[in-house]
């Protein structure tokens, strides 16, 4: 080997290490920044929601994508306006109520579990884990935290809803920049994949708020007839867990069993029965009709990604865990299965 040859298999080397190199960089920065990296994922999925109206009122009418996204944006903001409006206190109020009923709840439903023997070596051994004790200043120190934690929460959502706007305006440049990382026979195929995968995200992100309206207003409904207390706040919890499959539901339902269960074990049980009977309502009539063309996802997939995004980043991963493990469906379908393996048709479908 002479010296060019040489010099040349240096220089590739080089490259190469240093690829290696950038790379490694770029997963440690990303698992340092992970929260970062899943609240701009959030807002990629607000922005294909706020999207998905615009489109269908540009194809439909003929407007322009600024005037049809502008007037998207109008209907949203005064129809979250007048939510507010009309049941922003009183959702508000309930939600405080129930905060501050949680010791008084927590400690009723200790003392209705003693009453059996079963239920009072329960109540042992959960005060000797430490999950039912701590009394009055532990749960001020809840509270604080509580307080310290939605403010995070807010400014959150503020980036979050800011960032999702500039998306949705203009997502060309975003586009365009993020294949500039690929060669360019590879941009067609890339260009490709993240259609598919904005589709896909689209179809389940319309499906899932569909549902999560219809189990909101359900379960407000049912609450309010049966006489529970604080029904708004425990159905717009019911609403928004509505996004978290299979593990979601039985979340929301549990605060709401508890404050049925500081009234009374009846109201307990016919608040338990609600919660069932609306989740076969969603599960055998209403998912069926809306998300008969979102992607399918099979339940094992689905909770694994739940349960990895959960022990990885918290709950903040077990929110996104479903959406995110779609677009790699779709991703690997696509440039694996297909284009490596040769096997055709084979994205995720319903």
């Amino acid at each position: 080997m002479d010296r060019a040859e040489r010099k040349d298999t240096a220089q590739h080397a080089l490259v190469y290490v240093g690829i290696a190199v950038a790379v490694v960089v770029v997963l440690v920065l990303l698992w340092y920044a992970i929260d970062v990296v899943l609240l701009a994922f959030i807002g990629i999925l607000l922005a294909i929601l706020l999207r998905a109206p615009a489109d269908w009122l540009g194809a439909r009418f003929g407007l322009r994508e600024g005037l049809s996204l502008a007037i998207v944006g109008v209907v949203v903001a005064a129809v979250l306006g007048a939510a507010l409006v009309l049941f922003g206190q009183g959702i508000a109020a309930q939600a405080l109520g129930l905060i501050d009923r949680i010791p008084e709840i927590i400690a009723t439903f200790k003392e209705r579990l003693s009453e059996s023997e079963a239920g009072a070596r329960a109540v042992a051994l959960a005060e000797s884990s430490g999950m039912l004790a701590g009394g009055e200043a532990q749960f001020l120190g809840r509270g604080l935290g509580l307080i310290g934690s939605t403010f995070g929460a807010i400014a959150n959502l503020l980036i979050v809803v800011f960032f999702a706007v500039f998306m949705a305006a203009q997502p060309r440049p975003y586009v365009e920049g993020f294949l500039y990382l690929f060669a360019r026979n590879k941009r067609d195929r890339v260009r490709e994949v993240m259609h598919e995968i904005g589709h896909v995200l689209r179809r389940w992100l319309v499906g899932q708020s569909v549902l999560a309206v219809c189990v909101a207003l359900l379960s407000g409904i049912g609450l309010a007839l049966l006489g529970a207390p604080f029904p708004f706040a425990l159905a717009l919890l019911a609403g928004l867990m509505e996004f978290i499959p299979y593990i979601g539901p039985f979340v929301a339902a549990i605060p709401a069993i508890l404050v049925g269960f500081s009234e009374g074990p009846q109201l307990a049980l016919y608040v338990a029965l609600l919660f069932l009977a609306i989740q076969m309502i969603e599960s055998y009539v209403l998912a069926p009709l809306v998300q008969h063309r979102a992607v399918h996802l099979p339940p094992a997939v689905v909770l694994f990604a739940q349960v990895l995004m959960g022990v990885i980043v918290g709950a903040l991963g077990v929110a996104v865990a479903t959406p995110l493990a779609a677009a790699v469906m779709v991703a690997l379908s696509m440039l694996y299965v297909e284009d490596a393996l040769g096997e055709k048709n084979a994205k995720p479908g319903p």
